[in-house]
């Protein structure tokens, strides 16, 4: 039977052939990735055959101060601020794996830890099971797998320094889970909470992992790599939840709908720091249409910046930044300069992976700019994508640890078909 669901994350957007499914809005696209070139340089070979697929990737940072133009420096005088960051030719991929599905099954990259293992994820809305995960080597050899038990919903996963930790909606006992897979898929520890866990769980760079509990009076509650529980905080605002996310300092922000508070297009914000202390609300936002859709991705260092993407036909766009426990100001120039994008951190958290939109040159390439912390560009790598009649399809997910993944999906015959995945291990290591 059909049901309603909210897929986490980086749900699934079939193009072209394949049939079309439900995706959320904070999908990001993912394409067909095979050799490429860097801007500076390097050969690539012509993109594969195929339709792209949906993903995503994990909140992780983005850039410290504001302001500045895209090649702004903000070093010293011989001082190569770009030295180290830059990435190098994209050769052929570390592995490639492909997955049977039937059409009712979305496979899309979930996660990476720090060792370089890729898990890849299924939700399925009509028949179970309506959760699976499968595990990989880098060298694309299966390590394990784990489905749930029960029918799920809201389902998100996260990297760890080993292994991933999956959240869901169990729809038998209604309440929300946790659990902590290894790097072979064994469950090394559960547990479970009243309410419904909002999506996406946050990773906690410092270790662990940061959730919160619906409906309202809201809960965040933080949990270490085994789920045992740092922290429980009970929000003082019954205001709903729109947003939320975890710095790279271990310091999280609530954002809220505070048109009852502050008026209309305003919203509220709260921190908690890695303690589990809560401040008090504040003024966030202004001028935020309905519905609000908001995002939050980590700067390098700490803090956030802050987008708004409700979807087509909307333009999505940078609205502000946030400094650890400080109000909002507005989002630097060489950010709104480039498209709205979760931004992952990358270069063992020196610079940001701007995941340009698939486009058509001579052939179709999604690309990935490495951007200093100052707005400065280090370089471009570029993916080949699939083309679609005169479109480009697809964009690219970055692993936690910079390992970079992409796929295609492809009819088989009526009623199943084929995700294949590529990844390249630690690319932006």
């Amino acid at each position: 039977m059909a049901r309603m669901r909210s897929i986490v994350s980086f749900c699934v957007a079939f193009l072209a052939a394949v049939a079309t499914v439900r995706c959320d809005s904070r999908s990001a696209p993912i394409a067909p990735t095979d050799a490429g070139t860097v801007s500076s340089g390097g050969g690539g070979a012509q993109p594969d055959a195929g339709t792209s697929i949906g993903g995503g990737g994990q909140p992780d940072a983005g850039s410290g101060g504001g302001g500045g133009q895209p090649d702004a420096g903000g070093a010293g005088a011989g001082h190569d601020e770009c030295a180290g960051l830059g990435p190098g030719t994209v050769g052929q991929p570390s592995a490639s794996v492909a997955i049977p599905a039937t059409d009712y099954e979305n496979w899309f990259p979930g996660a990476t830890d720090d060792s370089g293992t890729v898990a890849l994820m299924m939700t399925n809305d009509n028949f179970e099971p309506s959760l699976r995960i499968r595990l990989f080597h880098p060298s694309g050899a299966e390590r394990g797998a784990y489905r749930s038990a029960q029918v799920t919903l809201g389902e998100a996963i996260v990297g760890q320094l080993q292994g991933v930790v999956v959240s869901y909606y169990d729809t038998v006992y209604a309440r929300g889970e946790l659990a902590a897979l290894d790097e072979n898929g064994s469950v090394i520890a559960t547990t479970e909470f009243e309410g419904i866990p909002w999506w996406p769980i946050a990773n906690d760079p410092l270790g662990g992992i940061v959730v919160v509990q619906r409906p309202p009076p809201s809960v965040v509650a933080a949990y270490d790599e085994r789920l045992n529980l740092r922290f429980r905080t009970q929000l003082s605002s019954t205001e709903r939840v729109l947003e939320f996310g975890v710095d790279r300092q271990g310091n999280s922000l609530v954002l809220l709908d505070a048109t009852d508070r502050y008026g209309s297009g305003k919203v509220g914000g709260i921190w908690i720091d890695h303690s589990g202390n809560a401040g008090a609300e504040f003024l966030a936002l202004e001028n935020v249409p309905s519905p609000p859709y908001l995002f939050l991705t980590p700067r390098v260092g700490n803090g956030f910046f802050a987008a708004r993407n409700p979807g087509p036909p909307t333009t999505a766009a940078w609205i502000g930044q946030f400094d650890a426990m400080g109000e909002g100001t507005a989002p630097p120039d060489w950010l709104m300069a480039r498209p709205v994008t979760r931004l992952p951190v990358v270069r063992n958290g020196r610079a940001y992976a701007v995941i340009h939109p698939a486009r058509l040159d001579a052939v179709c390439h999604a690309d990935i700019e490495v951007v200093a912390p100052s707005g400065k560009s280090c370089g471009t790598a570029a993916f080949p994508a699939d083309q679609s009649g005169q479109f480009c399809a697809g964009g690219l997910f970055v692993g936690s640890d910079g390992t970079v993944v992409g796929g295609r999906a492809e009819d088989a015959s009526p009623g199943s078909r084929t995700f294949t995945f590529r990844w390249w291990t630690g690319f932006l290591h």
